[in-house]
């Protein structure tokens, strides 16, 4: 074989490759979005934000378990896998749902404190991105991943809902 058909064939296996790729990422893109539009029409009332977000989930040597990899791959401690999910502003508290059943709520009454941040409480800082960190009364403190945009809106939502005393937009009628 010449130079100019090895390069040739090179450059088709890199075009697969990347159409491959692209594939992948719009069909899960796309998934996503379906998702998060079921999960959000699903709450009913009023939401008064509700966004796409990563939930840090249990490590990656769990979630390797639970999806037949390999065992003991990273520390249990280490690092936490990143899981797409969305977490919405409802008039009865902070609900969530991500992929491979984290689901979950917590009511105004459970929260002790909501807030944003650069860092997950384990130090992990993430490029163009924000924590949105929920600490319960009593419970697990949960954290959501949020991008820079959607991390503004929520200190807004969560301003107006502070000035408010509590009360959401438009959430008079339920």
């Amino acid at each position: 074989m010449s130079a100019l058909s090895l390069l040739a064939a090179a450059g088709v296996a890199a075009g697969i490759f990347l159409l491959a790729t692209g594939g992948f990422v719009l069909t899960t893109r796309l998934i996503a979005w379906h998702r998060r539009k079921i999960f959000l029409e699903g709450l009913g009332g009023v939401v008064r934000i509700g966004t796409p977000c990563l939930v840090p989930s249990g490590s990656l040597a769990l979630l390797r378990n639970l999806t037949g990899g390999a065992e003991g791959a990273a520390p249990a401690a280490r690092k936490r896998a990143l899981i797409p999910g969305t977490v919405a502003l409802t008039p009865a508290g902070l609900v969530w749902e991500a992929s491979w059943g984290r689901t979950g709520s917590y009511s105004f009454e459970e929260i002790q404190r909501i807030e944003t941040d650069d860092r997950t409480q384990a130090q992990r800082r993430f490029l163009r991105s924000k924590v949105l960190r929920v600490i319960p009364v009593h419970g697990e403190v949960v954290e959501f991943v949020l991008s820079s945009g959607h991390a503004w809106e929520w200190r807004r939502a969560l301003g107006e809902w502070t000035g408010k005393k509590g009360a959401i937009a438009g959430a008079a009628a339920s």
